[in-house]
């Protein structure tokens, strides 16, 4: 198979690290595998198999987008399309619909669009939004990341349940294991007299580290711990003031972007997650490979998939108080370490790209 990959560019993030994963398992399957970026930067580009070959647009002027990507896709012929967020995926859609290609287009979803759509202002983007009953049903195969997240675009893309595919993440890879032998060098992590919390992710709304902040601000009245932040984003200046405001400078550090978010992970002594929403938590499951224990918002949708109530501790979206309280009562009761491995194989990149493999090629073979 002749596959391709679309993205907007493999910077940070959950759905550029499985793209990755993705790539990579097919391409070292035989098959010719090639990721079209928009834009010709990110930081995973680095971690992709020599053999994937990565297409940049042209031009990413809002004008020339689609000839730039209706050239490619004429060029280059690809058996298949995968792409991932709505506006490429309605994009792609349209590109293939207008250009004549009878390349196959699977669309995937990744995260809360419904909660996307209401937060959104009434722009271009919105309208690209308002576009997916019509042009969704025109894919050759849809995705969703979670059941929850299955349920929810099925009532906004207004199509039967049975046309959209669960697949979780390929979270959990060789690359992942590598990844997790890498130590990192820090004061805090050498001294084993206060614990130390990890968060990683994007520094957004949608993360809110900022109630993660306000719960070790209330936590540290009880007991002594720190906090890595690890991630970047247009946050970074606010959550900063926010942490010198309450006095915590010397408890809480933004670390930055990491490009092995894991191996920080693995050397806390819990991970916490604050997302008001998700629509997986790639980064559940890799601290799961970390053997590192999990409290987590119950939010929609993923980490209640994944942890199911045994492999992590969640509390109510928005509770600062629950949030301190269950990290406090993590710290008192860690989970042993192999029941959280064993349950991040069960994400395993080999088993889940089985069901990828099956679904490409029943569409490939039509």
């Amino acid at each position: 198979m002749k596959l391709a990959f679309f993205y907007w560019q493999l910077d940070q993030g959950g759905i550029e690290r499985i793209i990755v994963n993705c790539a990579n398992y097919f391409v070292a399957h035989g098959h010719d595998v090639t990721i079209v970026l928009i834009r010709p930067e990110g930081f995973y580009l680095e971690l992709l198999h020599e053999n994937v070959k990565v297409i940049y647009f042209k031009s990413i002027s809002k004008t020339k987008l689609y000839s730039s990507f209706s050239e490619i896709l004429k060029r280059e012929k690809f058996d298949l399309l995968f792409s991932s967020t709505p506006a490429l995926n309605t994009f792609s859609i349209l590109a293939k619909i207008l250009s004549g290609t009878k390349t196959k287009i699977v669309i995937s979803e990744h995260n809360n669009t419904l909660v996307f759509f209401k937060n959104m202002k009434f722009t271009l983007s919105k309208f690209t939004y308002l576009s997916i009953p019509l042009l969704y049903r025109f894919a050759d195969a849809i995705v969703a990341v979670s059941a929850g997240l299955g349920n929810s675009l099925q009532k906004v893309a207004l199509l039967p349940l049975n046309k959209i595919r669960i697949i979780h993440n390929p979270a959990y890879s060789t690359l992942l294991d590598k990844q997790l032998e890498i130590s990192v060098e820090h004061e805090w992590f050498n001294d084993k007299s206060i614990p130390v919390l990890v968060n990683a992710g994007r520094l957004t709304e949608a993360k809110n580290q900022a109630l993660l902040i306000d719960a070790v601000h209330l936590l540290i009245k009880r007991r002594p711990v720190r906090l890595m932040i690890v991630g970047d984003g247009h946050l970074l200046p606010v959550l900063q003031n926010q942490i010198n405001s309450l006095g915590l400078e010397n408890v809480i550090q933004l670390v930055g972007f990491q490009i092995n978010p894991v191996s920080w992970i693995n050397q806390a002594d819990v991970f916490v997650l604050s997302s008001d929403y998700e629509g997986f938590g790639v980064v559940l499951v890799e601290a799961l490979a970390a053997g590192t224990t999990i409290v987590s918002t119950d939010c929609d949708y993923g980490p209640a998939e994944i942890l199911i109530d045994k492999f992590g501790y969640l509390v109510p979206v928005g509770d600062k108080i629950g949030l301190a309280d269950k990290i406090e009562f993590a710290l008192n009761n860690p989970l042993q370490k192999t029941l959280l491995k064993d349950r991040a194989k069960e994400f395993s990149v080999d088993d889940i790209m089985l069901q990828y493999d099956n679904l490409f090629t029943e569409l490939t073979t039509k």
